[in-house]
């Protein structure tokens, strides 16, 4: 029986660990958002959680979530805005902003709020991207080509 005790304890404490390592270290570098997945009934299915940019990708970390890993990560080529939409008066009681942004991720909805810098430099990330149609030049296929031209 004690080692039972003792073997609760050492879990709840690692889970004690790993909750304050993530809610410390995202809350401190991150944008702040609440983003949803549609479709979504009324006013639920918002998470609050934290935009991480690294290059093309965006990875958000859900506050309440004890993974280490990102829970979604948004390559920069497959995201779609959709435009905006306005909050309902139900959810502008929790949300920050009048507005939520819509977009899509490989077939899959989504609404997005945060504050009017967060949501411009989204915006600008994803316009940044590189048209999805354009090939990329192999360098080996490019200096051969050089070379030939001679």
């Amino acid at each position: 029986m004690e080692y039972v005790v003792i073997a609760c304890g050492a879990v709840i404490a690692l889970v004690l660990v790993l909750a304050a390592w993530r809610f410390f270290t995202l809350r401190s570098n991150g944008t702040p958002v609440i983003l949803r997945r549609l479709p979504a009934d009324g006013s639920h299915g918002w998470r609050h959680g934290v935009f991480r940019y690294n290059g093309d990708e965006i990875k958000y970390f859900m506050l309440r979530s004890l993974a280490p890993t990102a829970d979604h990560v948004f390559h920069r080529t497959l995201v779609e805005l959709r435009g905006h939409r306005d909050v309902t008066s139900r959810e502008a009681s929790f949300l920050s902003s009048p507005k939520a942004l819509r977009f899509s991720y490989e077939g899959v909805d989504y609404e997005l709020v945060c504050g009017a810098h967060a949501e411009m430099a989204f915006t600008a990330w994803v316009e940044a991207a590189p048209d999805s149609r354009m090939k990329r030049i192999d360098p080996k296929e490019l200096r051969r080509r050089m070379r030939r031209e001679r």
